[in-house]
This record gives structure tokens, sequence and C-alpha cells, in this order.
């Protein structure tokens, strides 16, 4: 007498848990086509300048919605390269907003700095901008407290020492008004792809709690976190480019030229991470 009812409800849950797996792929499913669809691809060297130029855009965007209610008058961008993300920020940015631009130019990086001023006078914004060769541990020709926000991407990857990472810390506390904040963008530590896996084991990047953890220390408060989802992919020819542009070895890039042109690189995602002075 109670066999058949266990029987019922075995069939009901076996049911359920078909239709919520059903539902749970499907949204998978989606979420993965929603996440392929921030996946930019470059398979051959004609592709990668639009490729960039997508990136960055995206990313100057993110950027931007981070600044939010703030109002600043004034910018600092540290580690501004050849201005991949400084360009599209100025077109974003109110157009009474001031920035300052510095780079140290050196070692892979040299003359960015001057192939920026070019672009500047290109785009008719030299106004907008002032251009500083120093390093961010030792900011040159900016005095304190007069500068609303600083930016950076891909900079503290660059000081992997703790003693480093904190001059720089040091030098944008110096500089910020208070109540200023710092948004700074940083390679995930954590892939979400196998060719993602070998940009981020060979150049590893500060997680957001490592960051939070030396920024309070050194006096910043309010921290937040948020993630950017849009990723480059980069067939053989141009992740061969990318490589020697970030400071790769012939020795290094022979070592891994199978695996390269099996699976070329893929940009790890970024966790944009800001807080307050």
């Amino acid at each position: 007498m109670i066999v058949l009812p266990k029987i019922n409800i075995c069939r009901r849950i076996l049911q359920n848990t078909k239709e919520r797996s059903q539902n749970l792929r499907g949204r998978l499913e989606k979420g993965h086509a929603e996440l392929s669809e921030e996946k930019i691809v470059a398979r051959n060297p004609l592709d990668l300048p639009k490729a960039w130029t997508k990136y960055y855009d995206r990313l100057a965007a993110h950027f931007v919605e981070q600044v939010g209610q703030r109002r600043p008058k004034v910018i600092l961008e540290a580690g501004c390269g050849k201005g991949q993300l400084t360009i599209p920020l100025l077109g974003r940015l109110p157009r009474h907003v001031k920035m300052i631009a510095i780079d140290s130019s050196k070692g892979p990086y040299t003359g960015w700095l001057k192939e920026l001023n070019q672009k500047l006078q290109t785009a008719r914004l030299e106004k907008r901008v002032q251009l500083i060769i120093s390093d961010a541990r030792r900011i040159r020709a900016i005095e304190d407290e007069s500068v609303d926000i600083v930016v950076s991407n891909e900079l503290l990857c660059d000081l992997p020492y703790d003693s480093q990472l904190e001059k720089a810390l040091r030098e944008f506390y110096r500089i910020l008004r208070p109540g200023g904040a710092m948004i700074h963008g940083e390679w995930s530590s954590s892939p979400a792809a196998e060719p993602q896996a070998f940009l981020v084991k060979h150049w590893p990047s500060w997680t957001p709690d490592q960051l939070f953890s030396i920024m309070r220390k050194n006096g910043f408060h309010d921290f937040h976190v948020t993630y950017f989802e849009t990723t480059i992919h980069f067939g053989y020819e141009n992740a061969l480019e990318e490589l020697q542009t970030w400071g790769a070895t012939e020795k290094f890039l022979k070592r891994n030229d199978e695996m390269l042109k099996r699976e070329g690189i893929e940009l790890p995602y970024e966790h944009i991470v800001q807080c307050e002075k």
C-alpha cells in the first residue's frame, strides 16, 4: 500500500531534477554564448589594430563607469605607454577634464611616450594632456594633493615586490586630493581558458586581496573590485608579436612555439580595483 506513493514520489523527484538540470544547462549555454560575444578574435596581423581598438574602447568605458558620479578636474594615468587607454578615455570624459599621463618609457616600452605625443597631435588632443617621463615610484613635477583620480592599467604587475608597489602607492597618496580615488586594472590570476593560463603563469599579477592589504596599509580605504570580461584571442603570428612587445626572448618563444601554433594566446580577464584616499 505504501510502495506506489514512494515510486510516484521518486518519479516526481527524478522529473524535477531533470527539469532543473535542463534549465541549468540552458542558463550555462546562454552564459557561455554571452561570454563568447566578449571574445575579440585576431587571427592574423590585419585583424590586430582593430582588435586592440575595440578592446581598449570597451575598457575605457568600464573605467569611466567606475568614475561614476565623481566630477574630476584632473586625472593622472600612471604607466600610460603609447596611449592605448589614454585616447579612448579622453573620448569618453568631459572636455574640461585634464589628464596627466606619465610613463618611464624604458625597456620594452622605450619610445612609447613619444608615440603617444604624435597620436595626441594627430587627434588634436594635445592641449588636454600633459605628458611626463617619470617612474610611478617617484613622480616628477606633480604637486601634493593636486590630482582627483589616479588610473592605471597593467602597471602594478610591473611592480612585483611589496617595496616597489608601496613606493608607487605612497606617491599616489601624496598627489591625490583628500577624498580622491584610484582605479587600477590588472589581469586576473585565475585563467578562464588554457590560452589565458599561459599568460597568467609567465606574467603574474597582484590579486585583489593582495592589493587591498597593501593599499590599506598605505592609508587607502573604501575598496571595491569589478571585472572586465572582454578578451582578445591572438592567432600564432599575432601572439609572437605581442609576446615580443612584452619582452619575451627568442629562447622563450622557441621553447613555446608548438603551443603557440596550436592554441595562440588569450588575454586574461581583468579585475578593476578601486579605493579612496
